[in-house]
């Protein structure tokens, strides 16, 4: 940067480096970085905006080219739609009977012991086909045909 001084009657120029925040308040870098930070901010945020209203332009959209479309075309099907498939009423028919599902399961379980962790009630239910463990297992806790015994472990209501 060059400078211009007058001492003594005489100007002379003098050439001064600047440099860290000397030279960035010399030259505006202060206004220039609130500025540029102020312009990315506000384009993050139109950004934002934008995407999260897009649903909105998207569906208007479509209901304008539908309307347009609409005038020219027919309905070809004009059947009922398919109804919703059957609810598979398996957990239902299964848990109706807690009492039976209860001494299948306390079969299955002799081999562990009087006391034993809910994991190893879990994966024996595979040897009796159960179709839904968990749900089985929360039911019967439920119900009280499994007592804690504190650590994890669970026995049979007696």
């Amino acid at each position: 940067m060059i400078f211009f001084v007058q001492m003594d009657g005489k100007i002379t120029i003098r050439r001064c480096l600047l440099y860290g925040f000397e030279a960035i308040s010399m030259h505006n870098g202060w206004a220039m970085a609130g500025v540029g930070g102020t312009i990315v901010f506000t384009g993050l945020v139109m950004l934002a905006t934008v995407i999260s209203q897009l649903h909105r332009v998207l569906d208007f959209l479509e209901n304008l080219l539908g309307r347009f479309k609409g005038k020219n075309t027919t309905v070809v099907n004009a059947a009922t739609p398919d109804p919703p498939a059957p609810k598979p009423e398996v957990a239902k028919r299964f848990l109706d009977d807690l009492d039976t599902v209860a001494d299948r399961y306390k079969a299955v379980s002799e081999p562990v012991g009087e006391t034993f962790p809910l994991v190893e009630l879990h994966r024996l239910a595979g040897k009796i086909d159960d179709p839904h463990p968990h749900l089985t297992l929360t039911h019967l806790r439920q119900q009280c045909f499994l007592i804690p015994q504190g650590d994890g472990l669970f026995s049979w209501r007696p």
